[in-house]
């Protein structure tokens, strides 16, 4: 799911209550379509008359560019209210997933039994059906029966295109193009080489992916 933002905020309101008492005020929460980063929380700091600083003007942001379960958007959204939670409160945290941040995440998972993390992992599958940009990848089959994944640097492709086939005991190469964000976990290469996996995983990778053919200096999709 990709949820909208009457969903985040219902979320926000649901656990506000349930496990910071309703003591967090509402704010600016904006979704956004970024690439990394799951969960942001902004701020601004300013400096009171006696000297000392408060936290203020606060904002979460929440990436929807990935479709997953409703768990995973709840455990980013928690996340992000732990941040709030200790800004809003002016509390001064050993690093910004420090003690408190732990002691908070802790304390929710333990007592509502809702996992809350400090990064976003997604498992392959996950991967395999979230949508990003699109990447040129060139799998090799090699003659011992080893297959190559390559993702290929865009102004590199055709370069990789004529050198792939000659590194030593490469049999087969077939190129794709797909917008899987699983292939956010091969190096992007400049040069030949690849990163072998297991043959059934490769091609389970390229679920919707474009077969594409060469001719000349035009690539396009194999009809």
């Amino acid at each position: 799911m990709r949820p909208n933002i009457q969903e985040v905020r219902k979320i926000f309101n649901q656990y506000n209550k349930l496990c910071f008492n309703g003591i967090l005020p509402p704010i600016p929460i904006r979704l956004n379509t970024r690439y990394g980063t799951m969960g942001l929380t902004r701020y601004r700091q300013v400096t009171i008359a006696n000297g000392n600083t408060i936290n203020t003007d606060f904002s979460i942001e929440i990436s929807i560019r990935q479709d997953l379960p409703l768990e995973e958007y709840i455990d980013t959204i928690l996340h992000e209210m732990i941040h709030y939670y200790i800004l809003y409160n002016n509390l001064k945290d050993t690093s910004p997933h420090g003690l408190l941040f732990q002691a908070k995440m802790n304390e929710i998972s333990s007592k509502y039994g809702i996992k809350v993390t400090t990064a976003f992992h997604p498992n392959d599958e996950q991967l395999i059906q979230t949508i990003s940009r699109t990447r040129y990848v060139c799998v090799s089959e090699f003659k011992d029966g080893r297959v190559g994944i390559t993702v290929a640097a865009k102004n590199k492709i055709f370069e990789l295109w004529d050198s792939i086939p000659m590194m030593p005991d490469v049999n087969k190469v077939k190129w794709y193009a797909s917008n899987r964000a699983i292939f956010q976990k091969f190096p992007v290469s400049v040069s030949p080489g690849c990163t072998f996996v297991d043959a059934g995983i490769a091609f389970h990778y390229l679920t919707g992916a474009i077969e594409l053919i060469r001719d000349g200096f035009c690539i396009k999709a194999q009809q």
